[in-house]
Formats: C-alpha cells, sequence, structure tokens
C-alpha cells in the first residue's frame, strides 16, 4: 500500500512521463479536436484551426520530452479507433517524427529557457522557425509523400493526391493557425492544471502588460464593443440593406483595428486568449466564410487574412508589452546605482516629495579613500552594501538607506520617534566591523540629520550642508544637527542659493563695483588695494564681500571673479591712463585661481590687451591658504615675478607654520594680518608678533605692509618697527575706483 502510495504520490504524478502528461494528452487532444472548426468537401476534412497539433506543442513546452509518450498513445488510439492498427500506427509515426524533430531543434537553439512563457521576443525566432515553420511544413510533405504513395487515403489526411491543392493550402494556414495562436492558451491552462497558483501568476502578467492608465471601465467598454461586432458577424442573414451591410465583410474589417487597440493596451497575453477564443467562434458561427460560388477561393482568401491578422497582432502586442517591461525596467534602473545596488539620489529625491515632513541623516564615513587604495575598490562596495544591509531592521516601512557618491550614504526616515531612531542608528554604527580578509574594518563614521519638509529644494546644497555637519559628528561622536530650528538648514540653504543668484547675475551684468583703498609708504610713494562689493540692484545697496565671497569660494566661482576684477582693473588703468599715468593696484587673487594651470597666460594676456605695464600690478595672496597648493602656487609667483609684477603675502600671521612656509615663498611684500596691528598697542603679545614678523620680513628683504591703521599711535609704533607702508582708516576708507578720478591733480 505505501508503495502504491509512493508511485502515484502527487509530485510523481506532475512530474513523471506515466502521470500528468499522460493525463492531459488523452483528455486536451481529443477536446481540442472536437473544437477544431473544420468543413467537410468532397476530398476530406478541411480545417480552419487545427488544435491537436499546438496541444502537443504545448504538451511539450510544458512537459518537455516526457510529453511525448502520452501524445503518441492518444494519437495512436485516437486514429486506430477510426482507420485500424496500421494507419493509426503509420499516423502516429508521422506526428512522432514531425514533433521530435522539430522539438529538438527548438531545444538545442533555445536553451535553458526553452519552458520560458509565450510572448518573449528574444525566443520569437527558435519558436517560429522550429515550432511553427519547420513542424507545420515537414509534417504538410511528409503527409503529402505518404498520401501520393498510397499508405493513406487523401480523405483521411490534410493533402490530396494531387500536389499542393487549394485544400491543402487551406489546412496547412490552419496549422500555422492553430499552433501560433492556441498553442499559447493551452499552454497556460496546463501550467495552471500543473500548479494552481500559476493562475496567479497569469493574472499578475497580465496587469504588469497593460499600458499606464488602463481602468476597468475602459476594458469593459472595449470588451462590449467586441462582443457587438462578433455577435453580429455570428448572427443569421437579414433581408434588410443596412442590417446586410452589418452583417457582411464590412464589420469583419473594422474588427481589426478594435483587436488592434487591445494588442496596443493591454499586452501579448491578454490579446492572444481574447484574439483565440473571438477566431474560434467566428470560425464555428460566421457564415461569411463559406457562402458564395467558389467558396474554396473565398476560404483560402480568409484563412490567409485570418494568419496575417493574428501575425500582426501577436507582434504588435508583444512588441508593445516588451516596450512597456523595458520602460519599467530602465525606469527602476535610473532609481537605482547599478554597482552598490541601492537607491540613488533621483530615488531618494522622488521619496522626498511623497512624504510631506522627513528626517533626513547624512552617514559619513572617514578614512575609506585611504581604506580603497590599500585595499582596493571592491572593499569599498562591499562596506557600504553591508552598512546599508544592516541598516534595514532599524527601518520603518518607507524609510530607505540611498547611495551617495563617493563614501557617504544618506537615510530618509519618518519623523515618529525620532529621538530614539537616532540613538538605536548611532550606537548600530558604532559596533559596525566589516570583517575583510580575516581583519575587523571599522573607520570612523559622522552622523548628521536634520528635518525637512516637502518640497525640498535645492537637494545637492543640502546633502553638502549635512556633509558638513557630519565632518563636526567625527570629532564629538554624537548625531549632530542645527538644534535651534528644524527648518534652519533649509532656510540657511535658500538664503546661500539666492546669493549665488546674484552673483551669477552680477557676473554676467557687470553689477560688482570696485573699491580702492589707498596704501601709504613712509618714503612718499603709494599705491591702492582694489576691493570688492555687489551692488544689489533691488535695493541700490553694497554687499560686502563677507557675504558673498564664502558662496563664491564654495560653488567654484573664484576664477571667474578674480578674472572679472583684474579685467576691470585694467580697463580703469587703461582708459586713465593719461590723467592717472602713475597708477599702481594691488588686486586680491585666491590660491584656487593662482594654481589654475592656464592663469599666467590669461593674466599676461589681459595685460598685453590694455597695455598695462608689469610693474602697476601687486598680486595679493592669502598667505593661509597656501598650505595645500604650495607648489603649484609656487611655479605660478615665480613666473608672475620674472614677469615683472610684484607678489604680496596677505594676512601673513593667521595660518599655521607660517614662518616655516616663508623660507620657500617666492614674493616681494608681507601684510602683516590686522587682528594683530589693531591690539598691539594694548596686548603685548600681539605687538611681539608683529615685531617677529617685522624681523622676519627685513631678513627675507620683504616690504612690509600694515592692515587696520587707526590711530597715529599706531602709525608711530609701526614707522619704529620698519613697516614701510600704512593701511587702514588712518590712511584712507575704502571708496568707489571712480573717485580717483576726483582727487587733485587728477
Amino acid at each position: 500500500m505505501d508503495l502504491m502510495h509512493k508511485i502515484f504520490s502527487r509530485h510523481n504524478m506532475r512530474h513523471k512521463w506515466w502521470g500528468l502528461p499522460v493525463i492531459c494528452a488523452l483528455v486536451l487532444i481529443p477536446v481540442t479536436s472536437w473544437l477544431s472548426p473544420m468543413i467537410s468537401l468532397p476530398d476530406g476534412r478541411t480545417y480552419l484551426i487545427y488544435m491537436p497539433m499546438a496541444t502537443c506543442v504545448a504538451l511539450l513546452m510544458v512537459f518537455d520530452w516526457a510529453a511525448l509518450p502520452g501524445i503518441v498513445l492518444t494519437l495512436f488510439l485516437r486514429y486506430y479507433l477510426r482507420v485500424g492498427v496500421e494507419m493509426g500506427m503509420l499516423m502516429t509515426v508521422i506526428y512522432f517524427t514531425a514533433l521530435s524533430l522539430a522539438w529538438l531543434g527548438y531545444r538545442w537553439q533555445a536553451g535553458s529557457r526553452w519552458s520560458a512563457p509565450l510572448g518573449l521576443m528574444n525566443l520569437a525566432k527558435a519558436r517560429v522557425g522550429w515550432l511553427v515553420i519547420f513542424l507545420t511544413l515537414f509534417f504538410v510533405i511528409v503527409l503529402q509523400v505518404v498520401i501520393e504513395s498510397g499508405l493513406l487515403p487523401g480523405y483521411l489526411g490534410m493533402s490530396t493526391r494531387d500536389f499542393v491543392t487549394l485544400r491543402t493550402l487551406v489546412n496547412l494556414q490552419a496549422l500555422i493557425l492553430g499552433i501560433l495562436l492556441n498553442s499559447h492558451v493551452i499552454y497556460l491552462v496546463l501550467r495552471i492544471i500543473r500548479k494552481p497558483h500559476y493562475l496567479r501568476v497569469i493574472c499578475m502578467r497580465l496587469r504588469k502588460e497593460q499600458s499606464a492608465g488602463v481602468r476597468f471601465a475602459e476594458i469593459v467598454l472595449w470588451f462590449t464593443v467586441l462582443v457587438f461586432m462578433v455577435t453580429l458577424l455570428c448572427l443569421p442573414g437579414m433581408s434588410e440593406p443596412f442590417m446586410k451591410i452589418l452583417l457582411s465583410d464590412y464589420t469583419l474589417t473594422l474588427l481589426f483595428p478594435v483587436l488592434l487597440f487591445g494588442a496596443w493596451r493591454y499586452g501579448y497575453y491578454f490579446i492572444s486568449i481574447v484574439w483565440t477564443l473571438t477566431l474560434t467562434v467566428l470560425f464555428h458561427y460566421y457564415q461569411g466564410f463559406i457562402s458564395g460560388n467558389g467558396f474554396i477561393h473565398n476560404l483560402v482568401f480568409v484563412s490567409a487574412l485570418m494568419l496575417v491578422y493574428t501575425i500582426t497582432l501577436l507582434l504588435m502586442a508583444a512588441i508593445a508589452s516588451r516596450q512597456r517591461l523595458l520602460m519599467k525596467r530602465s525606469s527602476a534602473a535610473a532609481l537605482q546605482d547599478p554597482v552598490f545596488g541601492l537607491p540613488n539620489l533621483r530615488a531618494f529625491n522622488r521619496d522626498l516629495a511623497r512624504y510631506p515632513r522627513s528626517m533626513l541623516c547624512f552617514i559619513r564615513v572617514s578614512d575609506m579613500d585611504v581604506l580603497s587604495r590599500n585595499y582596493g575598490m571592491q572593499l569599498r562596495i562591499q562596506f557600504k552594501q553591508q552598512l546599508a544591509l544592516g541598516l534595514k531592521p532599524y527601518l520603518q516601512k518607507g524609510e530607505q538607506v540611498y547611495h551617495l557618491p563617493g563614501y557617504d550614504l544618506v537615510l530618509r526616515l519618518n519623523c515618529e520617534d525620532a529621538d530614539k531612531k537616532l540613538q538605536n542608528l548611532h550606537d548600530y554604527l558604532e559596533d559596525f566591523r566589516l570583517i575583510w580578509n580575516g581583519l575587523p574594518l571599522h573607520p570612523n563614521i559622522g552622523l548628521s540629520y536634520c528635518t525637512v519638509y516637502s518640497p525640498v529644494e535645492h537637494l545637492p546644497v543640502l546633502l553638502g550642508e549635512l556633509s558638513g555637519i557630519a565632518e563636526v559628528s567625527l570629532t564629538t561622536g554624537q548625531p549632530e544637527s542645527n538644534k535651534n530650528d528644524h527648518t534652519q538648514v533649509q532656510l540657511e540653504i535658500r538664503e546661500k542659493v539666492e546669493m549665488l543668484h546674484k552673483i551669477q547675475r552680477a557676473l554676467d551684468d557687470d553689477r560688482f563695483v570696485l573699491m580702492a583703498q589707498p596704501i601709504f609708504g613712509v618714503r612718499g610713494d603709494s599705491y591702492h588695494e582694489i576691493l570688492l562689493r555687489m551692488s544689489d540692484g533691488a535695493h541700490e545697496t553694497l554687499i560686502t564681500p563677507d557675504k558673498f565671497l564664502p558662496v563664491v569660494h564654495e560653488f567654484g566661482l573664484s576664477y571667474q571673479l578674480d578674472m572679472w576684477v583684474l579685467k576691470h582693473t585694467l580697463m580703469f588703468i587703461n582708459q586713465n591712463r593719461v590723467r592717472l599715468p602713475s597708477l599702481r593696484f594691488a588686486v586680491n587673487f585666491t590660491p584656487s585661481t593662482l594654481c589654475r594651470p592656464t592663469f599666467t597666460r590669461d593674466f599676461k594676456a589681459l595685460m598685453l590687451e590694455y597695455e598695462v605695464e608689469p610693474f602697476q600690478i601687486v598680486l595679493e595672496v592669502t598667505e593661509s591658504h597656501l598650505l595645500q597648493n604650495m607648489k603649484y602656487a609656487d611655479l605660478a609667483m615665480r613666473e608672475l615675478r620674472s614677469y615683472g609684477c610684484r607678489i604680496a603675502i596677505d594676512d601673513f600671521g593667521t595660518g599655521y607654520a607660517s614662518y616655516g612656509r616663508l623660507k620657500a615663498i617666492q614674493a616681494d611684500i608681507l601684510k602683516i594680518d590686522g587682528s594683530f596691528v589693531r591690539n598691539m598697542l594694548t596686548d603685548s603679545l600681539d605687538a611681539y608678533i608683529v615685531q617677529s614678523i617685522c624681523q622676519v620680513a627685513r631678513m627675507k628683504h620683504l616690504s612690509i605692509v600694515a592692515e587696520y591703521v587707526e590711530t597715529e599711535d599706531q602709525k608711530t609704533a609701526l614707522h619704529a618697527l620698519g613697516v614701510d607702508y600704512m593701511q587702514g582708516y588712518l590712511v584712507g576708507k575704502p571708496e568707489p575706483l571712480k573717485t580717483l578720478l576726483e582727487l587733485p591733480g587728477a
């Protein structure tokens, strides 16, 4: 009893050749043979759709070679009961040979995806080539040869003794039509019989292949139109002229655009099922196919027309379905980083718009650049993947981890229980370790956060702000944020972006204003430092550099602004060389400008264009910024000094290791930072710093400029220390450059 139960277990019945494959063949082949639309002619049977061959193909698509025993048994029994043993065996051999060769060729070309659902464009060539063209032609040709040899009567098969008659052509088209159309529906039925839950897969596929925006009401309306037109075609003939037109081939012609619309909107699975049922009903009940004189010619035409309809509909549906699938895949790929497998900034921006209020957490991983250089790119990838994977259990529904370029991650969290979430994230990041080749790695990780409200403007700038706050977290070891106001970060970013727009408009419309502050020498010579203000066009006020220069540096506009200042300074010299022939100006340049490869070339080109002598320009560079660019800055300064310009080191004393770097810097002028000069008379430390700077400058044979000179006592003390030039409110305040034309002697 146990042996019988094991043999006839559910698994064996579903997969063994003597189980479900045989049962399905014994049931479906006779049923589909009975359902096949057919016309009896004096020469023999003429099929409009031949379904048994389509059933055999579907059985092979589901059960592979295990389907052949059931197919052979069913065909033999079917023909044995009709024509006896010998002719039954002969017909079975013809079917078996054709199916075996076609399936063998298909399996060879399709590879491991032989049982994939129909409608896939990448398998269409193999299926059509072997299971449609080869199978039908081989079957009909072999059948024709057997009938002509007298082994089979002509009325039994699909061919006659006459070679390629119209009846043979109709039967060939019926074979092709059945395999193209009915094999898919029978395939789906077999998959459901084998695994009933596959019905859910079909429903999901039907929804997936639909075009976007399809509603149930639209499908109902489309079905109503289709059923109405098919009903008209299947009604008995009427005498009224109008009804004769409706019941004629005219309605059949109008049926095609309706079905074409369905193929485009609803996909391959949907239209293949609907068109199979529709065509079967039409071939059974529409008398227009076989009416009139010479109906066999009409039958050939209609059969060919339906075949073309079928190919067009299925091709259109397959293309539309594949196009929608590719669009969905490309949309999904656009929201995910292909290397790290994490949602990207595009997905982050989309998800932020879905929620009115979100908490953003920025994770900064320090020293990852060093680790990547030592251990390779794969370490960086695996670190971020493992870190993101470990964060998933701490996230609620709708919350996500997003990949950022570089070494950082960002999280979008719901705002409920924010403090608890932050503490859990911080604890996890503190304990996180990546085991790499047996070595536990734990770089320092910073965590910053803020609350934002949708819509979030200027997302990249916001992330930049969070990145800066995360740098603070690396030092403090705690999550950091702007705690005064949840919207403060967004407000600061908005102000920064507004300032950026003002700067860009000022560059485009020449709204910057050049100011000149005199620098007087103790020996009687003098020159002016060019200072910059920005005009606010709306209120006609001047914006000071401390408001706009940080934004200029942050957004990489330093070179454009520096060259604008240089150009307009040279223009002023050129335009007023007659009235002010001895003008000299000190122009400030950022180290990033000085290190630009094309700077010296552009500088000399402007000098040549406006015919300004090199001695008229002093290049001021802030000393505290030269550390990271020392090599490149030194090359540029050497070249410009040899060109004839003078180099001034501005704000000396505020950087790091200033005296050590002063040994290598090639300069002509040293400007003492005003923070030391302002309190030198009341602060002994400042006085000593100023004195030491003057001593070092004299040893390097540098001219000395003191900033922020505001009193006569300061001037006297600086003169005693050997300062060569004074600059400050005692000497003169910054004035618009054009006021130099109003000076006496101008």
